[in-house]
C-alpha cells in the first residue's frame, strides 16, 4: 500500500486558507459598507416617531450628502417630520446616517 495516498498534500491548507481569505475580503468589499435607501431610513424615523404620537407629514432627500461631527465623517441623507403633540402641529429635522440608518442630529423646529 502505498503511505502518500493516505497523506494530504502539504499546499491543500495554506492554498484553501488563502482562497477563504481572499474571498472573504471580496465579499467584505462587496456587501459591507451598503447604503439604506433614503425611503428605508424615512420609514424607520416615523417609526420611532409614531411610538410617541401621530406623524401627519414627513419628508426626506435622496440626495446623500457628506455629514460630519468632530473626527467622524459619513454619508448621510436629511429629512422632516411633522407630529401632533398636545393637539398642535410642531416639526422636526433630521440627519441621518446613510449607512445605518441612526439619527445624527435632531432638531425640533421653532
Amino acid at each position: 500500500m502505498n503511505a502518500s495516498n493516505n497523506s494530504l498534500n502539504p499546499w491543500l491548507i495554506p492554498v484553501t486558507l488563502g482562497a477563504s481569505g481572499i474571498a472573504g475580503f471580496i465579499a467584505g468589499k462587496l456587501f459591507g459598507n451598503r447604503q439604506i435607501s433614503a425611503d428605508r431610513i424615512l420609514k424607520l424615523v416615523k417609526d420611532d416617531f409614531a411610538s410617541e404620537g401621530d406623524v401627519c407629514g414627513s419628508w426626506i432627500s435622496d440626495e446623500v450628502v457628506p455629514f460630519q461631527r468632530f473626527a467622524v465623517k459619513t454619508a448621510a441623507y436629511q429629512g422632516g417630520i411633522t407630529r401632533l403633540e398636545d393637539n398642535q402641529k410642531v416639526d422636526y429635522t433630521f440627519v441621518a446616517d446613510a449607512y445605518t440608518g441612526s439619527l445624527l442630529e435632531l432638531k425640533r423646529v421653532e
